[in-house]
């Protein structure tokens, strides 16, 4: 599992699904981001993610290999280049938010640069395409990336089973309704995202800056250093599932995300199940997470101007709030409940461990037939 980014948390979320499942006796192998030890300082491991993800997977499975294992489930394909050497002798179930290419269209915004004409670019491509192909069942968090492995990498669209990351909805509460809302009490803003700039931050401070802060306040939780903004308050130190960050989550009335890139946010899996209504950006897969105009806003990344004008309209409208709001929750409930979800990625094992299965029995049929 890879333990970057919104990757924690769904490995979290995974480990309370399977923590009382009489299907599954899982064998947990994080692979942490952080460079540590010499070999992470080789100039080729230490700047390369993806070589030095999957050689800690690879160490990681060689050290569990006295586990009696049926398969491994890889997540997410950075970590799964040596995929193909575990399928000689385990079905391979590949899981991922995104495909390599469906990254580099975002990339840009997370320091990554690739010129599709170079010869690592195109030797990257080829094994990554040798992963996806060789691998017994695969797995996507959105249609995005599911129509990516189809495209750009001949996965059959059979083989693909798209499950959004779940959400623990039992961690998260139902919203107010107006007549319980606090005479005079301003309506309430959060922010949730690791890397403020590139989740659109600083549009949110200049909506602040330009008149909301004097309708509304807002909670920013993040990793980075935000400037002073009026009406606003920052919150660091906040982990996954954080009970700080659950009060903030009940305590909220509109949550905003103007990512200029995410595959797919986990964070709006998590403001549906709290019942608020979104505004963020038609990057890649948000707008698979929210219907625009039922459970929030859809807008341009970068375009201040519409984000302002969304936000407006959610403070001056507490029945469009609770509308969207409403909405919000009925998708998490139906498709981002994280042991229903849990279950369906079990389903998924389970249909690679029959089809590896099945090609071995076929393979040792045609040699015992001297084909």
């Amino acid at each position: 599992m890879e333990q970057a980014l919104g990757h924690v948390t769904y490995t979290r979320n995974l480990q309370a699904a399977y923590a009382t499942s009489d299907r599954v006796d899982p064998v947990w192998l994080p692979v942490p981001f952080a460079r540590d030890g010499w070999i992470d300082r080789l100039p080729l491991i230490g700047s390369n993610w993806t070589v030095r993800a999957s050689r800690r997977a690879f160490a990681a499975l060689l050290r569990a290999r006295d586990r009696r294992l049926d398969a491994v489930l890889y997540h997410t394909q950075t970590l799964a280049l040596s995929a193909p050497i575990a399928a000689r002798r385990l079905p391979v179930i590949l899981s991922l938010d995104a495909t390599p290419k469906g990254f580099d269209s975002v990339g840009s915004y997370y320091h990554h640069r690739a010129d599709p004409n170079s010869a690592g670019e195109r030797l990257k491509h080829g094994l990554h395409r040798r992963v996806a192909r060789g691998a017994s069942a695969l797995t996507t968090w959105s249609q995005w990336a599911s129509d990516s492995l189809q495209a750009e990498y001949g996965v059959p669209a059979e083989r693909i089973t798209v499950i959004p990351p779940g959400v623990d909805l039992s961690l998260f509460y139902e919203r107010r309704t107006p007549a319980d809302t606090d005479a005079g009490r301003r309506p309430r803003l959060l922010f949730v995202g690791g890397d403020f700039v590139r989740k659109g931050g600083p549009l949110l401070l200049d909506a602040m800056r330009q008149g909301l802060a004097e309708r509304c306040d807002l909670d920013i939780v993040t990793s980075s250093r935000v400037p002073d903004t009026p009406a606003t308050t920052v919150h660091n130190g906040l982990g996954p599932n954080d009970p700080r960050l659950l009060g903030l989550y009940r305590d909220a009335d509109i949550f905003a995300l103007p990512t200029y890139a995410d595959c797919l946010a986990v964070v709006l899996g998590e403001a549906m199940a709290a019942g608020l209504p979104i505004v963020t950006t038609n990057v890649a897969a948000q707008p698979e997470a929210v219907r625009d105009g039922e459970s929030g806003i859809i807008v341009n990344p970068g375009d201040s101007a519409a984000l302002g004008a969304a936000l407006q309209r959610l403070v001056d409208d507490p029945e469009l709030r609770q509308r969207f709001g409403r909405a919000g929750r009925a998708i998490a409930e139906q498709r981002f409940d994280a042991r229903r979800n849990a279950d369906r990625l079990l389903d998924v094992v389970e249909s690679g461990i029959d089809r590896w299965r099945s090609l071995r029995s076929r393979r040792g049929t045609l040699i015992g037939q001297g084909e």
